[in-house]
């Protein structure tokens, strides 16, 4: 009876160790990439809204990037809205300044207003050719 008391005890030690774990590394890599915005020179055309979005994005994922994109989606993650143009290298603990002009919907526009950020990936190619795309933690700022 203890014995089963004490494999369950340890199982259950195990278990939450692994989860813990996890949890940890995937923190961590969520915030590879963090950074700051502000929206500029909107203009309203129809249900859009044509904007410039200055980024600044700081780079703590323990490698420089080189030619890197920031991709805009909207909020649902899912339609793209448009890229910057390459960033050529972003070291580790540096950070670069982007603006890039969008077109996105009022109502993306508008969610940002009420303080939803701007999704944000940045895609890179890592040293081995493969594919790479964080998302970017974004807070808005006023200037930069």
């Amino acid at each position: 009876m203890q014995s089963t008391r004490f494999s369950r005890a340890c199982l259950a030690a195990l278990l939450g160790t692994l989860l813990l774990s996890t949890v940890t590394t995937f923190a961590k890599d969520g915030r590879d990439f963090i950074g700051f915005y502000n929206v500029s020179h909107v203009t309203r055309q129809g249900n859009d809204m044509h904007l410039t979005l200055n980024l600044k994005v700081q780079n703590f994922s323990s490698s420089t990037v080189r030619q890197a994109v920031i991709v805009l989606r909207q909020n649902t993650g899912l339609n793209l809205v448009g890229q910057t143009a390459a960033i050529k290298s972003l070291a580790d603990h540096a950070s670069a300044k982007v603006s890039q002009q969008f077109t996105v919907s009022r109502t993306e526009y508008e969610s940002w207003r009420q303080g939803s950020q701007p999704t944000a990936f940045i895609v890179y190619r890592n040293a081995h050719g493969t594919q790479l795309q964080h998302y970017i933690q974004l807070a808005p700022s006023h200037a930069f």
